[in-house]
């Protein structure tokens, strides 16, 4: 496969527990904008005059300077650029990079319970005997039930090597108990697979971060080792990632030819590619409303090709990709500078990726995705019969 560069598209959406100056900020936009921050600049800086000279309670520089910054990116009216603070950078770095600090979970919040959809392969949850389903009930004395769950979740965020100790409602049991663990940085369980009746090997894809594609890889060699007829690859809500690991995961499953191509304001083009070898396996790409960057991609290729059939709901139809920039303080600006086409040339922004095969869930079943087994899946049922 050829590789030019490697460019992120977008952060994935699942919840990890982990730890995640106005002058600055308009000195790095006008050199990335130039003239058209004149007005900008000027405003700003009368704000600050007038704020310094008359006003009469307590100054914040540096929280003002990141609502400076916050408003900036907002009035580019680009929902896929943000600012980010600098205390959460490291965790976004962190995210980008596959990993994580924290207990190791994904978790799901609704009506003020936290439960466990995703327990990272030997993390200190999974040493802990934590599994997918059990409930969080509180940490370190405080509880979902009296101080909310967002405080729980903040309190067992925290540094690699601390402890903290977290109270859980095993799925199986009817008492709560107290774990204590060593937090850690951990490596995010990205894709992974299982074998399903009539020898369908499904891959479920959480996110396009590095070190996904060799995940995906992996599970993908020991589906075909083990005598997999045909896949159902699931890119449901995949909130996206890195354009190289997304390529990297396509490049067995398409012919030669392009993957994706992208452009900058300039009409400087990259373009990312795949080769002859092809594993020539029947496939059905699963997709719906939460399917964002990457994985609409993803799906995008494989329908263009003719190497899979679609199946689920519309994807949301995002088509810029992303660029972090450190600011000087820490903090940094994520902005949107390139567009992204796919196979046929197309930019999915505000069109997204159709399925052949519509199949909605239910607004239940919605509210239960992560939870969901293949026989209460519609989506899923739908591509097995699909591929039977």
């Amino acid at each position: 496969m050829k590789k030019w560069k490697d460019t992120k598209i977008a952060l994935g959406t699942a919840l990890v527990l982990c730890v995640m100056a106005m002058a600055t900020g308009v000195a790095c936009c006008y050199a990335l904008f130039g003239w058209h921050t004149q007005s900008v600049q000027t405003k700003l800086r009368e704000i600050d005059a007038i704020a310094a000279e008359k006003y009469v309670g307590d100054f914040d520089a540096e929280k003002v300077a990141d609502y400076a910054a916050v408003g900036y990116v907002t009035g580019l009216d680009d929902k896929w650029s943000n600012y980010i603070p600098a205390e959460e950078y490291e965790a976004y770095q962190l995210s980008n990079e596959g990993k994580g600090c924290g207990i190791g979970v994904s978790v799901v919040t609704a009506d003020e319970t936290i439960r466990v959809s995703l327990v990272y392969d030997g993390s200190p949850a999974q040493q802990a005997g934590m599994e997918k389903g059990d409930r969080i009930l509180g940490a370190e004395g405080l509880t979902v039930e009296k101080d909310g769950a967002e405080a729980v979740i903040q309190a067992v965020q925290g540094e690699a090597g601390t402890e903290v100790r977290v109270t859980v409602q095993k799925a199986a049991a009817e008492k709560a108990e107290e774990l204590t663990m060593t937090r850690a940085i951990v490596t995010q369980k990205m894709a992974w697979g299982e074998m399903l009746d009539g020898k369908v090997g499904y891959l479920r894809v959480e996110n396009f971060h590095v070190g996904s594609a060799g995940q995906f890889q992996a599970a993908l060699d020991r589906l075909v080792e083990d005598g997999a007829k045909s896949l159902v690859l699931d890119v449901r809500h995949n909130g996206g990632g890195r354009v190289k690991e997304m390529s990297e995961m396509l490049d067995p499953l398409l012919p030669e030819g392009t993957i994706m191509r992208l452009e900058t304001k300039d009409g400087k083009e990259t373009v990312y590619s795949s080769d002859a070898e092809m594993l020539d396996l029947p496939a059905v790409v699963l997709v719906d409303e939460s399917s964002i960057s990457a994985a609409e991609f993803f799906a995008a290729a494989m329908q263009e090709y003719g190497r899979a059939t679609l199946v689920g709901a519309h994807t949301t139809g995002k088509g810029r990709a992303q660029q972090t920039y450190r600011l000087s303080d820490g903090s940094a600006l994520n902005l949107s500078v390139e567009q992204y086409y796919t196979p046929q040339g197309r930019n999915l922004a505000g069109v997204g990726v159709a399925p052949e095969v519509e199949t909605a869930l239910s607004d239940e079943q919605k509210a239960d995705f992560f939870f969901l087994t293949p026989e209460n899946d519609p989506q899923l049922q739908k591509a097995l019969e699909i591929l039977a």
